[in-house]
């Protein structure tokens, strides 16, 4: 009698289990319509504070932090390969690219002279902290190295980076990039995680 009774238990120890994993994914279902349905990104990247960002209805400026398509260029392509970008999967963006959506801050508009150099980014003359670009990544292969002579920003240039991490990949290696390219200007709006 024991013996069924314990298999009883384990029997339905093992119902209830399969239904709260049956549960837990609807609710992780749910709340993916429910957030791309309002417009809520999740950066999970250390390139801005960790957490959920809304997409709020602003013009873009400076200090603006933005969701992007990457362009189609090599350098995308390569940072995607080596795990920096995700890929467009249906839930991060659908980029036309074939990328997820990036986020990132806009540090420089049209009519802002920007350079970027081994030593870093510089916008209007003062360098930005926290942007001297590496020469090699965390598994030892080297990084693209963009360089831009001191450069006018034209009619719809702007440059994204990271605002507290030195190790984001931002500008420092794909450059300049199209307002175009610019989905939606987004706000923090739950930080999980700040550096």
């Amino acid at each position: 009698m024991r013996t069924g009774l314990g298999i009883h238990v384990i029997f339905q120890s093992a119902r209830l289990l399969g239904l709260f994993f049956v549960g837990l994914a609807v609710l992780i279902f749910v709340t993916s319509i429910w957030m791309r349905m309002n417009h809520i990104y999740v950066n999970t990247t250390p390139s801005l504070p960790v957490g959920l960002y809304k997409k709020i209805d602003a013009p873009i400026e400076k200090g603006a932090y933005v969701a992007f398509c990457p362009p189609n260029w090599d350098v995308f392509k390569t940072a995607q390969e080596r795990g920096f970008i995700n890929a467009s999967d249906g839930t991060n963006g659908n980029c036309p690219s074939g990328h997820g959506l990036m986020l990132k801050q806009v540090k420089a508009m049209p009519g802002d002279l920007v350079s970027i150099d081994s030593s870093g980014v510089s916008i209007n003359g003062n360098k930005l902290p926290l942007s001297e670009p590496l020469s090699i990544d965390d598994r030892a292969q080297f990084m693209p190295a963009f360089r831009l002579l001191p450069k006018l920003l034209e009619s719809s240039e702007v440059l994204l980076m990271a605002n507290i991490n030195d190790r984001s990949f931002d500008a420092r290696y794909f450059g300049l990039v199209d307002q175009k390219h610019i989905v939606a200007r987004v706000k923090p709006w739950i930080i999980f995680f700040n550096q």
